[in-house]
């Protein structure tokens, strides 16, 4: 491979080449290929000498003209000087303009690849084969937060020595010629995705580093907006939907469940008449939000709301505090005396929570009320007539205190002329993650934070059963804004309870089926009311369309 042609061969070369050669010794010998010599056959030294733009070539003058003539052919000339040797190459002028287009070609696709390198939003930075960097473009600056002048030419290993970059992985990718890519952090605080290429020569030795950078930390920025922006975009749908469905908006209460929408539908319906409201369901489920759906629903939404927790008053002081009492009634009492909260509530709504814990004596009291639409305070004799609407709320079992003499048969069929349950939410759990998001954006106002759940996070949320209902998930909520200490709130940060690898620890393969079933139907249910077909619904999700389908299809059965 490293044997030189012979003298013989590089001759013959040089006399077949489609170009003339012209070469003058130090002796004034001349010298001409063969090209020459067919095309110009009549053409010796004296002629030579007459060549219009050649004579100071033959005078040893050393300048020519750039385009010649001979015979009526017109040659484009370059001029080389080697020991004392003076040659001239000349291009056939039709043979230049063939190829002129292409270089035109050439020339412009240069000019446009320095363009398209030097305005790259990313960065591009290359070095040798040795780590010597050769050129930056503008994006890299960016990234690096330094001109490119205090990069060229340095060694890339002091970019790392002096904590400009680290790790700098040039030299990684030249000792192993394999493609690296790594996260950097600069000296500026930007997180920077980088990878690098290796360029080999033909006997695979690295020749060149191409190292091609993105600062994360705008992607990052832009990932967060766009996805804060997709979760009100979401909310707004859903705010939507319940309005189609004639259905108002409620701070605190969902209604993507079936269950709930009959709910809030009879809610709305009763709300229109005086009639007596029993509403039941475990504690934090939403039995006084509903409540005071009803009293602002109702013709008595402009009277006053009041709410009186059977279970918090001392009973000692729970008569009083219901009926109010005369001057004088008992000792300690205020001169003049004291209206009671049923008055109080006079033209618009008594709430009366956890009904189940009033004592048995006042019963009939409130059994009075509710049939003569009167009361008598405490120490009086008059009564007093009362126009309220009475909502009672409980997290027991009434009919079973009724059955155990611990609650009046006769108020509880009082109570009940409508009665309401609401589910627990583990019976609704299409219902967990609006009112997530209801109480995400609550949170998020009242703190001045931007705090957002990521998609495994909301799985955690999605999969516990809430024994606490939606007040412990609206706690649970809060706890998370204001205790992670990013804004995307990631699964990691959820307490154990709700981590989902020790929630699934004990299940059964079965039951992680069923759930993930569930939550399977659930994001297809989503997808399709969001983007408001299956087929789009089926891009979202990456998925065929026949798979969504199907996921409704089981949903329905």
């Amino acid at each position: 491979m490293n044997t030189a042609p012979s003298s013989q061969w590089q001759a013959d070369l040089l006399q077949s080449l489609p170009l003339g050669i012209v070469t003058r010794q130090p002796d004034g010998a001349l010298w001409r290929n063969g090209y020459l010599a067919e095309r110009h056959p009549a053409l010796n030294e004296a002629r030579w000498r007459d060549v219009q733009g050649l004579r100071n070539w033959f005078d040893g003058n050393g300048n020519i003209e750039p385009l010649i003539e001979i015979d009526g052919e017109s040659y484009q000339v370059e001029q080389h000087e080697h020991d004392g040797t003076s040659a001239l190459l000349l291009w056939p002028a039709a043979v230049a303009a063939k190829f002129e287009p292409q270089m035109r070609h050439v020339e412009q696709m240069y000019l446009d690849f320095r363009e398209i390198y030097r305005h790259s939003f990313d960065g591009i930075f290359i070095a040798d084969g040795d780590g010597m960097t050769l050129l930056v473009n503008e994006g890299c600056e960016r990234n690096y937060g330094v001109p490119a002048s205090e990069l060229i030419g340095k060694h890339v290993s002091e970019f790392q020595k002096s904590g400009l970059i680290n790790p700098v992985i040039a030299m990684r990718v030249i000792e192993t010629r394999e493609r690296i890519s790594a996260v950097q952090e600069t000296s500026v605080g930007k997180t920077i995705m980088v990878t690098g290429i290796p360029l080999l020569d033909e006997h695979g030795a690295v020749r060149k580093v191409i190292i091609n950078s993105r600062d994360m930390t705008e992607l990052n920025q832009l990932q967060e907006e766009l996805a804060r922006a997709q979760e009100k975009l979401h909310r707004v749908e859903l705010e939507v939907s319940q309005l189609r469905m004639g259905l108002p908006v409620i701070e605190g209460l969902a209604m993507r469940s079936h269950d709930m929408q009959k709910i809030t539908t009879l809610a709305l319906k009763v709300a229109k008449v005086d009639a007596t409201v029993l509403i039941t369901g475990e504690s934090g489920v939403g039995k006084e939000v509903l409540t005071r759906l009803i009293h602002r629903e109702g013709t008595r939404g402009n009277g006053p709301f009041v709410k009186i927790n059977c279970g918090a008053i001392p009973r000692d002081l729970l008569e009083s505090e219901l009926f109010g009492y005369e001057a004088g009634a008992f000792t300690g009492a205020q001169r003049q005396g004291k209206i009671g909260l049923i008055e109080v509530a006079d033209h618009g709504t008594l709430f009366l929570d956890e009904i189940g814990e009033l004592p048995l004596d006042l019963q009939v009291k409130l059994l009075q009320v509710l049939q003569d639409k009167t009361i008598v305070r405490v120490g009086g004799t008059r009564p007093i007539a009362v126009d309220v609407r009475v909502i009672a709320a409980t997290n027991r079992d009434l009919q079973a205190m009724v059955d155990a003499r611990q609650f009046r048969s006769d108020l509880f069929y009082r109570l009940s002329v409508v009665p309401i349950h609401i589910p627990p939410l583990r019976e609704r759990r299409e219902d967990i993650l609006p009112l997530v998001h209801q109480f995400l954006d609550e949170i998020n106002r009242q703190y001045a934070l931007e705090k957002r759940f990521s998609e495994q996070a909301l799985a955690a949320l999605l999969d516990y059963d809430w024994p606490g209902n939606a007040r412990e998930l609206r706690n649970m909520v809060e706890r998370l804004v204001v205790t992670t200490p990013e804004p995307l709130i990631l699964a990691e940060y959820l307490p154990a309870m709700l981590h989902p690898e020790a929630a699934h620890a004990q299940e059964s393969d079965a039951e992680m089926k069923i759930r993930t079933a569930v939550f399977e139907r659930r994001l297809v249910q989503d997808a399709v009311e969001r983007f408001g077909s299956t087929r789009a619904a089926a891009r979202h999700l990456r998925t065929s369309q026949s798979t969504i389908v199907r996921r409704l299809k089981e949903k329905a059965e």
